[in-house]
């Protein structure tokens, strides 16, 4: 701001010093013409005294002679003679004897002091002759001499004063000029650094207090300009952050009011800087309604100064959409510990929204078929039976499992089985809405239904029963029916969890399917049949417990040879402790579970590990071990990672892989070609043999022969525990032996019982025999020597 003429230093140092000046000349001025009237006073005083000495004798004798006429000839002349303006003489009783300039009737003036005001000093002496008073002698001497001088003295001080001033304005305008030039530049590059001009320096030169002040304001100029740098790119770099950072940022004062916010508000909510600026109640002006309230619980607490993060909420756009964000805020404080407010960081959530949504929705469907899966309805079941528990009423469920649906996948492809399940979803979803529905995998399906008593819960599965089954599909041209077995539970005391009710559904549908299919069966705890499979699930949980705490055990059998120059053999077999320790629980108590519940493979796997262990801890200890023969069972073959596995445990125990060979059953192999004949590969490039184990059980036993490149056969029990009694058993046998022969594969005659049939499959040219009459299995480390 521009510094005004009377607010100006060099003004007020002007003005001040001329004041001074004319003050301090005042009282010279006046002092000095003090000094000249006491002079002139003093000088009138002796006048008047000399004036006196000098008429006082030349008026005693004309007075004392009573001479009038020549005491007023020497008035006269002393009037002339004097600057008198009367004079007079008076006898000694003070009566008028003869004056000049004052009329004798009007009484004489009271003598006054020399210097007094007025323009007349009156004057009175006796006069005496020979020490004898005659009369007083009185005049008015005039004191214009005295104002004269005294007027005179003043206007010549004055103009003296007059010219001492204005010289000294002129000299103390030129000092002052001089002197304030350099305070002139500080202001104006104070001015300049005001309005933005850094760059401004003040010239330096002397080496006075205004020098060290201007060298001072160069180098402060410089700090400013330095801090103004640093603060512009701290405040372009806060800028590159806070205004391009993706997030909405916002800045609110101790007083809960918005300071600052970032552009990306405008992104998020349509509404720019200067809209949000001049809002009154930001940012609830922008909050769905039903959120306001939460939003606004925050905004008080993060005024006082408690941090948050991750409250979510829906926010209103300018074209009235409804996204919705998360917000983290912080307080901040300054280096006092005042609050400054608090920082809020607002993303948009809306697609995380989705994503939880869909991912929730994923979580309880099935992806295919797009009804619940096995999760949602275990925990839709889990709900009803408490429900019942707290209000009374019943649960029914159905275990639902697809007939023929296996040979429209192998047939078609499982294009068309995912076809037909999603077809399958929609009908029943339309036509059964009387429960809740869920695919619980593959092509089994559940149902639960709430307060049906069971004779209606038996009308409600044979109706989906009928309608599966009538239900057309076409593929391709090609028509398919499939059917569907349902199993049934009900909830009671004893059968009142989740699980207990699934393996009960799922038994009865599994009797339902060995009953003839397309029925359904209930659960009924005390039938004979479903004893049976409750003792499968209990095998279930002695396997479990088996495998983690390593009581399974490995027995051999020895595969023993018929002829010489053959190699014996021993297949491996597997056996389970009891839970005491101490008993052995047969593979017929434990295995048919296993398979059917989806344990085998599990099995499988510790046999090999536990058999590749056993053989290389006999090399290690230098002990001889015959070549091992293992079993794998059909889930064993569909396990895709059972190759590597293998891979893996020879590579862990340096197995030589001729030692190790496995066996395969036909009808496994039949039912699961592709794999059979991957895992047939498998093994002739890892160098192990392999044996088609049961054969002849088959009705293809020999068309499938001629794709399985298989080592050995071992024939089927059923043809050669009788041989010795049954010619058909003994044909059979020696086809099979003769075939097996010509395509130089050797044959084990399994189940051989006395010595009748040893002699009777070695006459038939068996290779190897196996069975009690040879050798009762037992540990397998007894066989390793």
């Amino acid at each position: 701001m521009p510094i005004t003429f009377h607010h100006s230093l060099r003004v007020k140092l002007l003005f001040f010093s001329v004041l001074i000046e004319a003050i301090m000349l005042s009282i010279l001025v006046g002092n000095s013409v003090r000094l000249i009237r006491e002079h002139l006073v003093r000088q009138a005083e002796v006048r008047v005294q000399a004036v006196e000495l000098a008429y006082k004798t030349a008026l005693a004798v004309p007075l004392a002679s009573r001479d009038y006429p020549t005491l007023r000839d020497i008035i006269e002349d002393w009037q002339r003679a004097e600057d008198i303006r009367y004079l007079a003489v008076t006898d000694n009783q003070g009566q008028i004897l003869v004056s000049v300039g004052w009329n004798s009737d009007v009484p004489l003036p009271t003598p006054t002091r020399i210097g007094a005001d007025g323009d007349v000093i009156h004057v009175a002496f006796t006069v005496e002759y020979q020490g004898v008073p005659y009369g007083r002698a009185h005049y008015g001497l005039s004191s214009s001499f005295l104002e004269d001088a005294r007027s005179t003295l003043f206007k010549q001080s004055v103009t003296i004063a007059v010219l001492e001033i204005t010289l000294a304005f002129l000299l103390l305008l030129a000092t002052g000029y001089w002197l304030t030039r350099d305070f002139a530049a500080l202001a104006d590059a104070s001015a300049r650094i005001a309005d933005g001009d850094l760059d401004v320096r003040v010239p330096i030169h002397g080496d006075d207090e205004v020098t060290a002040v201007s060298r001072s304001f160069n180098a402060m100029a410089a700090a400013v300009k330095a801090r103004v740098g640093d603060l512009a790119e701290s405040e372009q770099r806060f800028r590159a952050i806070a205004d391009f950072t993706y997030a909405w940022e916002n800045w609110f004062g101790p007083d809960g009011r918005l300071s600052w916010v970032n552009p990306a508000v405008e992104r998020l909510t349509g509404y720019t800087v200067r809209d949000c600026m001049a809002m009154e109640d930001f940012p609830l002006q922008l909050v769905h309604p039903a959120d306001r309230e939460l939003v606004r619980r925050q905004h008080d607490q993060a005024l006082a100064g408690h941090t948050g993060q991750d409250l979510e909420f829906r926010i209103v756009t300018r074209d009235g959409r409804h996204p919705w964000v998360a917000m983290a805020w912080q307080p901040i404080f300054g280096a006092d510990g005042t609050s400054l407010g608090y920082r809020s960081s607002i993303r948009d959530t809306t697609m995380q929204h989705i994503a939880t949504e869909e991912l929730a929705f994923a979580a309880a469907h099935d992806a295919l078929t797009g009804l619940h899966n096995r999760r949602a309805y275990e925990e839709e079941l889990q709900l009803e039976l408490d429900r019942m528990r707290r209000n009374g009423g019943s649960v029914v469920i159905f275990y639902i499992d697809l007939d023929q649906f296996k040979l429209i996948n192998d047939t078609c492809g499982h294009s068309a089985g995912d076809a037909l399940l999603q077809h399958l979803a929609r009908v029943m979803e339309a036509r059964f809405s009387f429960g809740f529905m869920a695919r619980l995998g593959g092509d089994e399906f559940g149902m639960i239904l709430r307060d049906v008593e069971i004779a209606e819960a038996e009308r409600r599965a044979q109706h989906i029963i009928d309608d599966i089954r009538t239900m057309p599909f076409v593929w391709e041209g090609r028509s398919f029916r499939i059917g569907a077995s349902i199993g049934i539970a009900v909830a009671t005391p004893e059968l009142d969890t989740v699980s207990d009710l699934l393996i009960a559904a799922d038994t009865a549908c599994y009797a339902a399917k060995e009953r003839g299919r397309n029925r359904a069966q209930v659960f009924i705890p005390d039938d004979q049949y479903f004893r049976e499979r409750k003792a499968d699930f209990l095998s279930l949980s002695q396997i479990a417990s088996a495998l983690t705490s390593n009581r399974l055990v490995l027995y051999g059998q020895r595969i023993v040879p018929l002829h010489e120059g053959l190699e014996e053999s021993v297949e491996v077999l597997v056996r389970m402790m009891g839970d005491d320790g101490g008993s052995l629980i047969p593979p017929a108590r434990f295995i048919p579970a296993a398979e059917r519940y989806g344990m085998m493979q599990l099995i499988d796997r510790w046999v090999i590990d536990a058999a590749a262990r056993r053989l290389s801890e006999a090399r290690a200890a230098g002990a001889s071990a015959p070549r091992l023969a293992i079993n794998l069972s059909g889930l064993t073959l569909a396990d895709p990672g059972i190759k590597e596995y293998i891979r893996e445990v020879f590579r862990a125990y340096q197995i030589d892989t001729h030692r190790i060979g496995f066996e395969i059953t036909e009808s496994c192999a039949i039912a699961q070609l592709d794999m059979a004949l991957d895992f047939i590969a498998f093994c002739q490039e890892l160098g192990c043999d392999l044996a088609l184990d049961d054969f002849g059980s088959g009705l293809s036993s020999f068309a499938y022969l001629k794709r399985f490149k298989v080592q050995s056969l071992k024939i089927d029990g059923m043809f050669v525990r009788n041989a010795d009694t049954d010619g058909d058993d003994r044909a059979v046998i020696k086809s099979m032996v003769q075939l097996s022969h010509h395509k130089k594969l050797h044959t084990v005659a399994e189940f051989v019982v006395s010595d009748a049939v040893l002699d009777t499959v070695r006459d038939l040219g068996a290779d190897y025999a196996q069975g009690y009459a040879l050798h009762v299995p037992e540990p397998l480390e007894n066989l390793i020597s």
